[in-house]
């Protein structure tokens, strides 16, 4: 019910500044209609953008359109029109996060801007008014508790997510463009860390407090890429949803059908699926913890039944580069049937396979059994051969003693001298 009543929440807020934008947009079109009249606004951006925003691009689309701040510095008022087109935020316009824009003075503007650094951090106000959930998740984070504390360098809302070319992110293409060196800190500790880089997202380690789970994401291995859902012709759930033929998530059978039909093409290199550790929800990836707090037990994952792979789900990746998910069964990732879907992802001691064990223990002895069978073999035939010596040795030496014709080695046959 919580989740239901957050998400009307949400959509009234949304509603609720739509229309204001649509009002403010109408009458911003028609004050700047005569200002912008000469600017034309770049094709690339003109896609499904409203009369309003295109309104507001024609003076904004300009690169060099700038605000002078005084004592030389200037902030840059130039919004790229084809970014804003495919940003998340195109739905909402202009006016819905620039509400206060003075209209009846617009351009000319009274706003007080101390600092382009001044504007990004006040415009986190904005961004709350609408992400509340990952406001809060944002405020209990070392990002935050930096920013506190004065250093005007931590990371805000637009640092991570942008201004106006908002798009999904990945959490370690996001990171590493301030954690530069990410890479070669994790490696004077951490096995592999490249590996554990691409295939746990950040927030699973630095986020300790959060639930992890294992998302198995359709991968490319011949173009080493994700595979992308085309746009306009949503096909992965769907097809997921007719396999899952009880409705209960994916099991291992159900999967394996799902990549059958998935690689039905067989002039087309197969995909396969890549196993991510992430955050069951994805906003607390907020909840950025100082790094001496990150988990740093192997154990963590690589245990049987280790708590991230307790929750496992399917997914592509949208067009706009976030995953579509679709429930699975947590047993696909020790099922012998998921084996070939699975080449890609692999945690040792979290992933295992109790058939895969026993095979492995079978071949393991199968392969001893060789050796030590022969060295067996070839003790016994030693021993028999020694043993028949022996015996033949100890029969000579008894027909010697009883001093049978023959025995002394002459013919018994031969004539005795007279």
């Amino acid at each position: 019910m919580a989740s239901s009543i957050t998400r009307w929440s949400l959509a009234g807020r949304l509603f609720e500044r739509r229309c204001a934008g649509v009002v403010a947009q109408a009458a911003l079109a028609a004050v700047l209609a005569l200002v912008c009249a000469t600017h034309a606004v770049p094709a690339a951006a003109a896609g499904d953008l409203s009369d309003g925003d295109k309104t507001c691009l024609g003076c904004h689309g300009q690169e060099r359109l700038t605000k002078d701040l005084g004592a030389g510095a200037t902030l840059s008022l130039h919004v790229p029109g084809d970014a804003f087109a495919k940003s998340v935020h195109l739905p909402l316009g202009c006016a819905a996060c620039h509400a206060d824009t003075k209209l009846d003075n617009h351009p000319q503007t009274t706003k007080t801007i101390r600092s382009a650094r001044d504007y990004s951090i006040a415009m986190v106000e904005v961004c709350r008014g609408c992400h509340d959930d990952a406001s809060r998740q944002y405020e209990g984070s070392i990002h935050a508790a930096r920013l506190k504390a004065g250093n005007e360098r931590a990371p805000v809302c637009t640092d991570c997510h942008g201004s106006h070319a908002i798009l999904p992110k990945t959490a370690y293409d996001t990171c590493v463009a301030c954690h530069a060196t990410a890479m070669s800190g994790h490696q004077k500790w951490l096995p592999n860390a490249g590996l554990h880089l691409e295939v746990v997202s950040c927030a699973a380690c630095h986020a300790p407090a959060p639930k992890r789970m294992v998302d198995l994401r359709l991968y490319d291995g011949a173009a080493r890429k994700w595979v992308e859902e085309k746009d306009g012709a949503p096909e992965f759930e769907k097809l997921a949803r007719a396999t899952d033929t009880d409705g209960n998530g994916l099991d291992a059978t159900e999967l394996r059908n799902l990549m059958a039909q998935i690689n039905g093409d067989a002039t087309l290199p197969p995909k396969t699926l890549r196993g991510r550790i992430e955050l069951r929800v994805g906003t607390e990836a907020h909840q950025l913890s100082e790094k001496t707090r990150a988990i740093k037990e192997c154990a963590s994952c690589h245990q049987h039944g280790a708590e991230p792979f307790q929750t496992v789900t399917v997914s592509i990746t949208s067009p706009a580069g976030k995953p579509v998910r679709y429930n699975a069964h947590k047993d696909v990732l020790n099922s012998v049937l998921s084996v070939e879907s699975l080449r890609e992802f692999y945690a040792v001691g979290g992933t295992r396979n109790s058939v895969l064990d026993l095979l492995f223990i079978l071949a393991v002895l199968g392969g001893l059994a060789v050796p030590i069978g022969h060295q067996i073999m070839k003790r016994f035939v030693q021993r028999q051969l020694a043993l028949e010596a022996a015996n033949q040795a100890a029969a000579a030496s008894r027909h010697a003693a009883s001093g049978a014709p023959g025995a002394s080695g002459d013919d018994g046959d031969a004539p005795k001298p007279k």
